[in-house]
C-alpha cells in the first residue's frame, strides 16, 4: 500500500518539494525523485539541505548529464510532422537528428545507426513483433534506421514525463504502433513480455545506484533476446579502461547464466546481443 501524504516523513516531503521546485527535474517521475531522496536522507543523517543537493546530484548522474539542456519539444515535433507530410524517408531522418542530438547517447550513436542496427537485427533468429526500449532517452526516434517489419509495436520507458510524451507523439506521427510509459526501473520494473528488449548504456548507471541492480534487472526482463550496451568512453571522451572493465564484467556475469551472446563494438559503444537460455 502506498504511503499517504499525511504519514509521509516530513523531511522526505521537504527534499522532494525542493527538488521539484526547480525547473530542471520538475517532470521527472515521482518514483525516482522519492527513491533518490530517501537514500540521500539516509546517507546525510536526515540533513534536508545536504540531502536535497545529493538528490539533485543523483538525478544529474542518471538523467541530467545525458540531456544537459531541456529540448525545445514543440519545435522539434513541428519539424518532424512537416517531414512526415513530405513522405520522404530521408527528410524524416534529417528532421529527427536534432532531437537525437539533444541526448548524449543518441548523439554519439548517430554516425553508426544504420550499421549498428543492421548488425544487431541480423543476429536475431526471427523478426520481432514487439521491441521494448528501457531507460530509452531519445532512442525510440531511431526507429527509421531500424530494419523492423511493418506493424512492429514499440514499447518505451524512461523517467521523464515530457520526454516520454514527446517520444510517444513522434512514434505516432511516424505511424509506429507504440506504448510509452514513465517508469523508474528500480522501483517499477516492466513485467510485460517483448520479443526484444534494448537496454542501452543503462547498466553502469543502475550499478552506480547499487551493486548488482543492473544485473538483477537484466535477469527480470521478460524477453528471450536482450540488446545491452556499455559506453567505452566517458561523457568527457576519456576511455579510462572502460572497454576492458565492461567486457570482463559482462563475460563473468554471462558465465553464471545460461545465456548465449555476441559482442559487437561500434564507435564508443560495446553492444551485446544476448539470447536467454
Amino acid at each position: 500500500m502506498s504511503q499517504s501524504a499525511s504519514d509521509e516523513d516530513p523531511k522526505l516531503t521537504r527534499v522532494v518539494e525542493a527538488v521539484r521546485g526547480g525547473r530542471r527535474y520538475r517532470s521527472v517521475t515521482d518514483q525516482a525523485v522519492r527513491r533518490l531522496a530517501r537514500a540521500a536522507l539516509a546517507v546525510e543523517g536526515g540533513d534536508v539541505t545536504r540531502a536535497t543537493k545529493r538528490t539533485k546530484r543523483g538525478l544529474h548522474e542518471v538523467f541530467g548529464a545525458f540531456m544537459p539542456m531541456t529540448p525545445k519539444y514543440e519545435a522539434l515535433l513541428r519539424d518532424v510532422r512537416e517531414a512526415v507530410e513530405l513522405d520522404d524517408p530521408e527528410a524524416i531522418r534529417t528532421a529527427l537528428k536534432p532531437a537525437l542530438g539533444a541526448h548524449s547517447s543518441t548523439r554519439e550513436r548517430l554516425p553508426i545507426l544504420t550499421e549498428m542496427y543492421a548488425e544487431v537485427f541480423d543476429r536475431l533468429d526471427t523478426a520481432p513483433a514487439t521491441v521494448r526500449d528501457l531507460a530509452c532517452g531519445m532512442n525510440p526516434l531511431t526507429v527509421p534506421w531500424m530494419p523492423l517489419p511493418a506493424g512492429t509495436t514499440y514499447l518505451a520507458s524512461d523517467i521523464d514525463h515530457r520526454l516520454m510524451d514527446f517520444a510517444g507523439t513522434v512514434l505516432t506521427a511516424l505511424g509506429v504502433p507504440n506504448r510509452v510509459e514513465v517508469r523508474d526501473l528500480l522501483t517499477d520494473p516492466d513485467p510485460e513480455p517483448a520479443d526484444v528488449t534494448f537496454l542501452f548504456k543503462a547498466v553502469p548507471c543502475l550499478e552506480a545506484q547499487g551493486k548488482g541492480l543492473g544485473w538483477k534487472l537484466l535477469d527480470q526482463i521478460n524477453s528471450p533476446v536482450l540488446v545491452v550496451s556499455f559506453p567505452t568512453k566517458t561523457l568527457g571522451r576519456r576511455s579510462r579502461g572502460m572497454y576492458q572493465t565492461h567486457s570482463a564484467e559482462f563475460a563473468r556475469r554471462v558465465a553464471e547464466r545460461p545465456w548465449k551472446c555476441d559482442e559487437i563494438e561500434f564507435g564508443d559503444e560495446l553492444v551485446y546481443v544476448v539470447t536467454k537460455g
